[in-house]
């Protein structure tokens, strides 16, 4: 199995499970971590996922010993399913949360940053390293990686590829906390519960907001927060919660 999925309450935990090869992401495992995206998408219950990884490290990117063996039409047809995979991601309506320990690198570290938040170990070993086999970023890392940290330091992970702790992450705003890697686990958990504990539509229409903010103007993103004020100020669990307030106080 190279996925293992299991339910906290509102939260879903997803662990790449090929431990022996550092989670190296092969076709069946992007097959199937797509496919169980696609169902939490579907699931009212789940409001929030955690992903991480079985073993010594998150992900260490593309399992090299297929594509030593692909021809230019299995490559793209690989390749393909990281574009598939950012555009799952985005799609979900409730955030995801990556759990980084160990290494994330190349497609390890795409996936790392198109999570919607990254908690990571503080001794966690970050690096691009698409150049190292002569490869350039997929998954929208050159869109994302300069949104994050800004263009000139996505330009130095991107072509000098330093490799950076988890402290170092969160230093220059690629990750949001480092953590002890005994306390990462636990502590991604009680982030996305903490989110997931929030009414749904709120946080999935935040999201949406967010992500079409990235490519419109001010006009049109403050447009858009109307619309989606009013939806949310309808909603039921919205009213819930303002009343829940009040008996709080």
């Amino acid at each position: 199995m190279t996925l293992n999925h299991t339910t906290h309450g509102p939260v879903a935990l997803l662990e790449l499970n090929r431990p022996e090869v550092r989670n190296a992401l092969s076709t069946q495992a992007l097959d199937t971590l797509l496919g169980v995206l696609e169902e939490l998408r579907h699931e009212e219950t789940c409001r929030a996922i955690v992903l991480a990884g079985a073993g010594p490290s998150f992900c260490a990117g593309a399992d090299l010993s297929e594509l030593r063996d692909f021809d230019d039409a299995a490559f793209a047809d690989y390749v393909e399913r990281y574009r598939l995979l950012g555009d799952a991601i985005r799609a979900l309506g409730k955030p995801l949360i990556a759990a980084v320990h160990g290494h994330a690198i190349a497609g390890g570290y795409e996936l790392m940053c198109l999570a919607d938040l990254r908690i990571v170990a503080d001794d966690a070993k970050l690096r691009v390293g698409d150049l190292d086999i002569g490869l350039s970023p997929t998954s929208g890392l050159t869109w994302i990686l300069p949104r994050l940290v800004g263009l000139g330091r996505a330009r130095w992970l991107l072509l000098a590829g330093p490799t950076l702790t988890g402290t170092d992450a969160v230093a220059i705003g690629l990750a949001e906390e480092a953590v002890p890697a005994t306390e990462l686990r636990e502590r991604a958990l009680a982030l996305a519960a903490e989110i997931a504990a929030h009414p749904g539509l709120g946080v999935r229409r935040t999201l949406e907001l967010l992500q079409a903010g990235a490519s419109s103007t001010y006009d049109e993103a403050v447009a858009a927060e109307l619309i989606a004020e009013y939806e949310t100020f309808a909603h039921p669990e919205s009213r819930a919660a303002v009343d829940a307030f009040f008996k709080r106080s």
